[in-house]
């Protein structure tokens, strides 16, 4: 299955690991994804904290029972591997930098190249002045291109001076080290695997291009960080984390009623609301709080009220944010929630009056071939892997890619489906993911996961009963 492009995007998230596998597939109008798998499986509390891997053996574990999910239906070679990280070990910062183009003539234009060395040259700077985090991300918003600035597409421009006004998002370099350890447990090879930033990938599942382009706020709402995107142009203008999120409606609702951590969990994803007005005074639920005690009784619309309360913070934290950077009239596409914890009921309706009624929906994966592969995968406790494998297809930012796309013939394909004629994959944004995908996918064809999966039973899995290649291992989901 040499050359046949097919994407894993591995989710690292604080509750949970989540995998997809796709394959891009050619229309009319551009391209679908084509999930071929995805496995899913629970990760022990404090193995990812905060985003960060912390304990590297149980990572790796989780990792490993994930893959025994996929193996079943997706035994091909993975021609790129994608790898989620996020959290508060990820630093933004805005950063402005200009080069003297190397020409002798200034009627010469700004080309691709110019562009490259000058995001080149902003990571060089990044690192000599923070050595203790890695680039992950050089993204422009607005060039100049000698005294004439707030350019958003410099190519074609005449001039000698290029510089532009970057974020740059860079991960603590030890935590990076010990997330691409526990890849390397399970596979060496996944240590060359491609590092993207979470919220930037789930965006490219559940966001249009027409919403990126009009203005449009992403709110990834996990369980330990709410993360905020802000697009405008088609290209990022603004990067948050926080760290309020799902775990702290779970906590509240564990004081609030007098119950377990496990309880509250529970309790949140089985009769969670959002707004208590819609929920009736007089159902009860019971709780088996503790072993050889009666259940406790608890009101459905007092476990509305903490969660609602909670989520008006969360609400109010990021509108904030979105305020202080001047943008809350540039979003005509209003709000895209996503994260485990968007599924919560009314949750639209409590962040649009906080929002002063901006619109707001919650996102899912689009762009899938139909398959009930993709019917499964179309959920938010998939958004992010699904945005992974996009991020092998869609560019983050269309003005850091080449104008001349290269094409890779497909030679084979599923059974029951006739071959694709090409594809074609837009080349990186920058020149440090073209070096990582370089060296990732050198000396070899793609990453068996069928090689891998005796040595992971062996040496991670006690019961390695046979999975569905479209089935959980995991449990109740975490929001």
């Amino acid at each position: 299955m040499k050359g046949s492009n097919v994407i894993a995007g591995i989710d690292l998230g604080s509750s949970k690991v989540s995998i997809v596998v796709a394959r891009p597939v050619s229309d009319s109008v551009g391209y679908t994804l084509e999930i071929l798998g995805f496995g899913t499986s629970p990760l022990p509390k404090g193995a990812v904290v905060n985003g960060s891997v912390e304990n590297i053996v149980q990572v790796a574990e989780g990792l490993a029972r994930a893959l025994r999910g996929v193996s079943a239906v997706a035994n091909y070679p993975f021609d790129t591997v994608n790898v989620s990280f996020s959290g508060l070990n990820v630093k933004v910062i805005d950063q402005k930098d200009e080069i003297i183009r190397p020409t002798t003539s200034s009627g010469e234009e700004v080309t691709e190249h110019d562009i490259a060395q000058l995001i080149s040259e902003v990571s060089r700077v990044r690192k000599q002045k923070d050595s203790n985090f890695d680039v992950l991300h050089v993204l422009p918003r607005y060039f100049m291109v000698d005294n004439v600035g707030q350019i958003t597409e410099p190519v074609g421009r005449q001039g000698i001076k290029l510089g532009a006004d970057f974020l740059v998002i860079s991960a603590n370099s030890q935590s990076l080290k010990r997330t691409r350890k526990s890849l390397e447990m399970v596979e060496p090879s996944l240590r060359n695997a491609n590092i993207v930033y979470a919220p930037i990938a789930t965006g490219m599942a559940v966001l249009t291009e027409e919403e990126k382009q009009a203005g449009i706020a992403l709110v990834d709402i996990g369980e330990q960080t709410t993360d905020l995107v802000i697009y405008q142009n088609n290209f990022i203008r603004h990067v948050a984390s926080f760290p309020i999120a799902g775990k702290n409606i779970t906590n509240d609702l564990k004081t609030g009623c007098g119950i377990q951590l496990s309880n509250a969990e529970e309790l949140k994803c089985a009769f969670g609301s959002a707004l208590a007005e819609n929920v009736p005074s007089n159902i009860e639920i019971s709780i088996n709080y503790l072993s050889g005690r009666p259940p406790r009784k608890v009101l459905k619309k007092n476990v509305a009220m903490i969660i609602e309360e909670r989520l008006k913070e969360i609400a109010a934290m990021v509108y904030g944010e979105i305020k202080h950077q001047g943008l809350e009239e540039e979003l005509i596409g209003g709000v895209v929630l996503t994260g485990g914890t968007s599924s919560i009921p009314d949750i639209e309706t409590v962040f649009s009056r906080v929002m002063d009624n901006m619109s707001v929906r919650v996102g899912l994966p689009e762009g899938l071939d139909r398959t009930s592969m993709a019917d499964i995968v179309s959920s938010l406790s998939y958004a992010s892997a699904v945005g992974l494998a996009w991020a092998s297809i869609k560019p983050i930012d269309e003005r850091l890619v080449s104008r001349k796309p290269i094409f890779t013939q497909i030679p084979g394909a599923l059974p029951g489906r006739e071959p694709e004629n090409s594809y074609s994959r837009n080349t990186a944004d920058n020149e440090e993911y073209e070096s990582n995908a370089a060296k990732s996918s050198s000396g070899r064809s793609g990453i068996d996961i069928s090689g891998w999966l005796n040595r992971i039973k062996t040496t991670f899995i006690s019961n390695p009963g046979p999975n569905d290649g479209g089935s959980y291992d995991d449990e109740d989901e975490k929001v």
